[in-house]
C-alpha cells in the first residue's frame, strides 16, 4: 500500500474529483437559513451527478490501473519478483489496483463531506440530525467508492491482457458506457447492470437494499480472481 500512497496519479484524481463535487453543489437551491440535515442533503446532491457518474471510469484508473504495462515495460518487473513470489506479487497488485480506484473517491468524498459539515451545517436551523440520515449520505459516497475500485479492477485485467496502456485506460471507459447504452436504449428494464443504478439504489434490492452491497462485493471479488488468474499467468512469461 505504501506504493499506491506514493502515487501522484491518486492524489491528483482525487483532487480533480474534490473539484467535481464542488462545482456541482446545487446552490441554487440554497435558501438560508437552511433546514437541518441539509448539508447532507447538498453533499449528496453533488455526488449523485452525471459528472461523477462519468469521471468513474476516467479517474479510478488512473492511481494503479496500467501498473503491470508500466512495470513490464520499463524492466522494473523482472527485479520486482526477485524479492518476493509471483503469488505474493498477484496478492500485492490485486489489492492495490482495486483500493487505488476507491480511494480516489472516498478520499475526495471524505473531504467533501467534512467541507459541507464545516460551512453548510452552521447555516441550518437547529436541531437533531438522525444517524440514518448520515449512513443515507455516506452509503452512496462507499457505492461509488466500490464502482471506482471495480472499474479500477477492470483496468488492471485488461492491461495485463494486452499489456497496452491504451487498452488499460480505454476499454473500462468503453465497458463502463456499453452498460450504459444497454440500459438507456435497449433493455430498460435491466437495472442490474446499470451503473447509475449502483449509485442510485433506487429499484428492487431487497430488504434494507442489502442486495446491492451483495452486488458490489460479489462483483469487486469476481473481478479480483480473474485479475490474480490473468496475472499469475502472465508472470510465468517473465523470465
Amino acid at each position: 500500500m505504501k506504493e499506491l500512497f506514493k502515487e501522484k496519479g491518486l492524489w491528483t484524481a482525487s483532487l480533480f474529483c474534490l473539484a467535481a463535487m464542488a462545482a456541482n453543489l446545487p446552490l441554487d437551491n440554497m435558501k438560508l437559513p437552511l433546514e437541518t440535515g441539509s448539508f447532507l442533503i447538498f453533499f449528496s446532491a453533488s455526488l449523485d451527478t452525471k459528472t461523477i457518474l462519468f469521471l468513474i471510469p476516467a479517474a479510478s484508473v488512473l492511481p494503479m490501473g496500467a501498473t503491470y504495462v508500466r512495470e513490464f515495460s520499463s524492466g522494473f518487473l523482472k527485479l520486482y519478483l526477485v524479492r518476493i513470489s509471483r503469488m505474493e506479487y498477484v496478492k500485492r497488485k490485486i489489492i492495490e489496483i482495486y483500493a487505488g480506484g476507491f480511494l480516489v473517491f472516498f478520499l475526495s468524498g471524505i473531504v467533501w463531506f467534512c467541507l459541507c459539515f464545516l460551512f453548510l451545517y452552521p447555516l441550518e436551523f437547529t436541531g437533531n440530525i438522525t444517524w440514518n440520515m448520515v449512513c443515507k449520505a455516506l452509503s452512496l459516497l462507499l457505492r461509488i467508492s466500490l464502482i471506482g475500485g471495480i472499474t479500477a479492477e477492470l483496468s488492471g485485467i485488461f492491461g495485463t491482457l494486452f499489456q497496452n496502456y491504451y487498452m488499460s485506460y480505454g476499454l473500462p471507459f468503453v465497458s463502463f458506457y456499453m452498460l450504459i447504452i444497454l440500459k438507456e436504449r435497449f433493455l430498460k428494464e435491466l437495472y442490474a447492470l446499470y451503473p447509475a443504478e449502483w449509485i442510485k439504489c433506487e429499484q428492487d434490492w431487497g430488504a434494507d437494499k442489502i442486495g446491492i452491497w451483495i452486488f458490489l462485493g460479489v462483483f469487486s471479488a469476481i473481478l479480483m480472481l480473474l485479475h490474480g488468474l490473468v496475472l499469475y499467468a502472465r508472470l510465468q512469461e517473465v523470465s
